[in-house]
């Protein structure tokens, strides 16, 4: 083993009880680890966070919608759209958006009305389940306003229409009741066949709300034109993520702050490691060891500590996180947030991004304090020795 990394090592790891060497490195090390499982921890909450409003946003909207860009509904009989539906048969569907008044016995509450074929992801994850004419879906939150539950009739009643003045009501049967999670889904969104919603809002003919895309497929989309557009689910909910993005950098700068802690306290344990080991350093130095070499003894003590700090922080972040997605042990109001729990995910490339930086950045706080050895005097080391 080289003499560095020998003297090193037993510097960390000294057998004498007590050593204060051993302790200050052992308590540079605490630091260091709670201010990297802090970071971790951040880093996870912030792309888990992304991750699921991300999925769920698409679960729900699809990759995104073709619309009439004044809002009118469109005719699948026009040529651009009947080829793009037959084109894309099972990548589109159309489907029928309204707002209408359900009551169910003396409860009543407004719910925003999707007709459509099969339901979205978000409630069938293959997208396999066909909707039955004649029932509704809706969300838990909705069903608790209502005071339903599966089997119980829902009437509808549609604030307007599109083929006359005349009020529509129509009766549906509660087939399932999904949770999302996303509260603002689950107290407002409701599905039903694209037949019912065709009755309900007075749609005639091939007339359709829009298109749902629910996977990519630019090939044909660079094909659209006036009057029509195509709009992703992030445009639609552009200002979430703008939000997000907005309070990721403050939040790295604010816990990071709490990991370059714990890097200054490796500065301050190798400088008073140096001042009690002034003597032994006197005697290597009158032995005719490198000053250079004696550096690297404390350059490579202080890379140790980053190291271990980065690992058992790692792993202590990397349990926290396993622990929150198998048990879910941290929970939040989905009311205010648009999920009901913490969502942890592992975000490996900034992860090791992390470990990298605090590696770097401990080799430069430990090569500061050995400076003091370039200009240590070997007789007034050894003066009381």
């Amino acid at each position: 083993m080289p003499f560095s990394l020998r003297l090193a090592l037993r510097y960390l790891f000294s057998p004498n009880k007590g050593s204060f060497s051993s302790f200050a490195s052992w308590l540079a090390i605490g630091g260091l680890s709670i201010g990297i499982t802090a970071l971790m921890l951040t880093a996870s909450i912030i792309h888990g966070f992304q991750s699921a409003i991300s999925e769920k946003l698409s679960s729900f909207e699809g990759q995104g919608r073709i619309q009439h860009i004044l809002g009118q509904p469109l005719d699948l009989t026009a040529p651009k759209l009947d080829s793009l539906v037959h084109s894309q048969k099972g990548n589109v569907s159309p489907y029928i958006r309204g707002v209408c008044m359900a009551r169910s016995g003396n409860h009543a509450d407004g719910m925003l009305v999707e007709g459509v074929e099969s339901l979205p992801r978000a409630i069938d994850p293959n997208r396999s389940t066909l909707i039955q004419q004649g029932t509704i879906i809706i969300g838990r939150g909705l069903a608790q306003e209502l005071d339903v539950v599966v089997g119980d009739e829902i009437y509808l009643q549609a604030f307007s229409t599109q083929s006359s003045t005349k009020r529509r009501i129509k009766s549906l049967r509660v087939e399932k009741i999904y949770q999302s999670g996303l509260q603002e889904y689950d107290k407002t969104l409701a599905y039903v066949h694209i037949e019912d919603a065709k009755h309900i809002f007075g749609v005639t003919g091939n007339q359709v709300s829009g298109l749902i895309v629910h996977e990519n497929a630019p090939e044909f989309l660079g094909s659209l034109s006036y009057p029509y557009f195509f709009e992703t689910w992030k445009d639609r909910h552009a200002l979430l993520f703008e939000w997000i993005k907005l309070q990721r950098w403050p939040a790295y700068i604010m816990f990071g702050l709490i990991a370059m802690v714990g890097i200054v306290n490796i500065i301050a344990a190798i400088a008073m490691i140096i001042l009690e080991k002034s003597g032994q350093i006197g005697i290597l130095m009158a032995q005719g060891t490198p000053r250079s070499a004696l550096k690297h003894i404390f350059m490579i003590q202080g890379g140790f500590i980053g190291l271990l700090g980065g690992l058992i922080g790692g792993g202590l972040s990397m349990m926290i996180i396993w622990a929150q997605l198998k048990f879910e042990i941290l929970k939040i109001p989905s009311e205010i947030y648009f999920m009901d729990q913490i969502p942890f995910s592992f975000d490996f490339p900034v992860f090791g991004l992390i470990l990298v930086i605090t590696f770097i950045f401990c080799m430069l706080a430990s090569w500061w304090p050995t400076k003091s050895v370039t200009t240590l005097n070997p007789a007034t080391a050894l003066r009381y020795e």
